[in-house]
């Protein structure tokens, strides 16, 4: 069973050969493609360089088009059974990725694992925050995993490099990234588990992800990421549509949405002038769609605050909650 394992590489010459080292490690057969997604520093050299070494590795130059356009680059270069995705930054556990990898025979849509917060200062590994996961194990209809998921999005984060993807579904279900915009992941799971028919879910904390790097996408919250995460909740009423009423994946697509609605609430914070202005109107628009699917304490007092207070105020109490939390 060979897996293609996906790099994007983007100015990280100080972690890559860490990074694509920790996949040679592997005992599973890989192809491991390397997509320079045009590297200013020397990254794209070292790229070349790791081929010279090893003939399993695979590279890509093109100019710069973001982690999305670099994945996308990687799907259509790959030949594995299987499909991974691993930052440039993170590595993985050699042993518990082979172990993971082991299930694949099971010819599942989807496998998935879990990963491990890694501090570099003091090298410190911390396992996420997996609860939701760990009581679900094996082979599951997609169904029944989306079940068992908190209503809140609790400990189940939904991160594309926590899977392995058959390649042949992938494709047939046109499974590539949405460019140009944030939280690709979180867009990207949404269209993943509506297609996938099975999921086969491990307890491996194969996956080690790298913290407090300086440079990096997650780090700050721009105004980008309110935009884009109103862009994916409007596309989440597209797939909405193609749901049966009242199935398990149509709740789960609900409280996403409901989910990302929270989120830019308190990231509206950042915006001034006529931005957030247009920021409210969206989320007086989303309001009466998300309401009755927000949940845990936030998200209830936030509910409440909604229909007695209107968005602005809800918005502004929240952001005074998270000051005080501070």
């Amino acid at each position: 069973m060979k897996v293609s394992i996906i790099i994007p590489v983007y100015n990280v010459e100080k972690y890559l050969r860490e990074c694509v080292e920790s996949v040679r490690k592997l005992r599973t057969q890989v192809q491991i493609i390397l997509v320079d997604d045009g590297s200013t520093d020397s990254s794209g050299a070292l790229c070349d360089v790791l081929a010279a070494e090893d003939a399993r590795i695979k590279v890509v130059h093109q100019e710069n088009g973001g982690l999305s356009a670099a994945r996308n680059t990687g799907i259509r270069n790959s030949t594995g059974e299987y499909v991974m995705f691993l930052d440039s930054d993170d590595f993985l556990d050699a042993d518990s990725t082979d172990e993971m990898l082991q299930n694949l025979e099971a010819q599942p849509d989807v496998l998935m694992g879990l990963y491990r917060n890694y501090y570099p200062e003091d090298r410190r590994f911390e396992k996420e925050n997996a609860d939701a996961f760990l009581r679900q194990e094996g082979l599951l209809a997609v169904d029944s995993f989306l079940n068992r998921l908190p209503a809140d999005g609790r400990s189940c984060y939904m991160i594309a490099c926590r899977f392995a993807v058959r390649r042949a579904f992938l494709l047939q279900q046109e499974l590539f990234f949405q460019t140009g915009i944030y939280h690709e992941d979180e867009e990207w799971t949404q269209r993943l588990l509506c297609s996938a028919a099975n999921i086969f879910v491990t307890h491996h904390y194969f996956y080690q992800y790298r913290q407090a790097r300086a440079g990096a996408i997650t780090a700050t919250v721009k105004p980008k990421h309110i935009h884009d995460t109103f862009t994916i909740m409007e596309q989440t009423a597209g797939l909405l549509k193609k749901q049966e009423t009242g199935s398990p994946k149509e709740r789960y697509l609900q409280q996403r949405r409901a989910q990302m609605f929270l989120s830019n609430m308190i990231s509206v914070r950042i915006l001034t002038g006529e931005e957030k202005k247009a920021a409210y109107r969206k989320l007086e628009q989303f309001s009466p769609l998300c309401q009755d699917f927000l949940c845990g304490t936030i998200g209830t007092c936030a509910k409440v605050s909604l229909k007695l207070l209107g968005v602005p105020a809800t918005c502004t109490l929240l952001e005074a909650a998270r000051r005080l939390v501070k």
